[in-house]
């Protein structure tokens, strides 16, 4: 049986005409070249995506700044100096800093740092280091010299390292000091051990009489009040004083101007530790205080630890004793008496001078 072909079946408007006959020919080249752009367009996109972007935190070094590790250390035989680090365009005072000091902080590449460590007042001289590491290797190293009390590194974190030069050692150039420490209660001062210095004979000064050494002590002498705060002085080996005077009116009246025997001693150590001592750089740490009696008069005796440090001073620490003494006149008598850690031998003349004491 013989099939009759069906008629390809055509799509017309509404008006009868073909759909497609009715778009020109140049749209079709237009579409083409739209979908070309958005193909370029999306895979420029991907491969953005995929690379990252050069400018955020994965870009190469080249294109961002280089950061290294900057150490400052300063060394020496002091217990403190002033001190001033940073950047040389913005360094400030750091202020007093205990030795030894290290701190490490970052710095770009190119950066210039500054370090300056100097003597605080009164510690003049003595040995100071200053060390600046770039990534833990010494670019710049300087040293105090005889005739300077400071030394100051400058320079760039690009420097090149220094070959040669090791990192001091961190320890201690001097013992810290300890803390302030004033007794309010009574302690008996100690019976210090040793056969001490011979006594040779008696010194007579504001109404005191006591004793006066021999062995390495020079002899007594008079001294001027005005120039000197005292009338009487005997000189041992290594800074051993013993001196003798009445009490001041300043003293007094730093003592609240009462005439209470245990603040004048305690007025009279003060104004010894201001004034023969680094000042403000010396300790005070009471060791023993007690109400006495000489031949019946009231007396306090005060005995305390100077801790300090000055150069060309083998010493640390002095022992020094003040016995205040009521001889009814206006003002108390005194009696000082420094005896250096480095000569133990002495410390048992505080007894004897102690013991000796009369009014007269």
């Amino acid at each position: 049986m013989t099939q009759t072909p069906q008629p390809r079946r055509e799509f017309h408007s509404g008006r009868g005409r073909k759909t497609f006959d009715r778009i020109p020919g140049g749209f079709y080249l237009v579409g083409a070249l739209v979908i070309l752009f958005e193909v370029v367009m999306l895979g420029a996109v991907g491969l953005a995506l995929a690379v990252g972007d050069p400018s955020g935190a994965e870009a190469s070094p080249d294109k961002r700044s280089r950061q290294v590790e900057v150490t400052y250390i300063a060394t020496g035989d002091h217990p403190s100096v002033d001190l001033t680090v940073g950047e040389a365009d913005s360094h400030v005072p750091y202020g007093v800093a205990i030795l030894p000091y290290r701190k490490t902080v970052t710095l770009a590449t190119g950066a210039d740092f500054y370090l300056d460590v100097r003597s605080r007042e009164d510690q003049e001289g003595g040995t100071l280091t200053r060390t600046v590491l770039v990534d833990g290797k010494v670019v710049q190293q300087a040293h105090s010299t005889p005739d300077s009390s400071s030394a100051t590194c400058t320079g760039s974190t690009a420097d090149a390292p220094q070959r040669g030069i090791p990192v001091p050692t961190l320890t201690p150039g001097a013992s810290p000091l300890p803390e302030e420490r004033r007794l309010t209660e009574t302690v008996k001062v100690r019976d210090y051990p040793g056969q001490g210095s011979p006594v040779i004979g008696t010194v007579t000064d504001s109404s005191l009489q006591y004793a006066e050494l021999g062995g390495t002590w020079d002899r007594s002498e008079p001294l001027d009040p005005v120039f000197d705060g005292f009338t009487r002085k005997q000189e041992g080996r290594q800074r051993a004083l013993v001196k003798s005077t009445q009490v001041d009116e300043d003293i007094m009246a730093a003592a609240g101007g009462t005439g209470e025997l245990r603040g004048v001693a305690g007025a009279v150590m003060d104004e010894r530790r201001r004034y023969d001592y680094p000042r403000d750089q010396a300790i005070r740490v009471d060791v023993a205080s007690q109400p006495s009696k000489v031949d019946g008069y009231d007396a306090w005796l005060l005995v305390s630890e100077i801790h300090f440090h000055r150069r060309g001073v083998p010493s640390t620490m002095d022992l020094n004793a003040v016995l205040v003494v009521d001889t009814g006149r206006v003002h108390p008598s005194v009696l000082w008496v420094v005896l250096p850690e480095t000569n133990k031998k002495l410390w048992p003349d505080l007894n004897t001078l102690v013991a000796s004491v009369q009014v007269c």
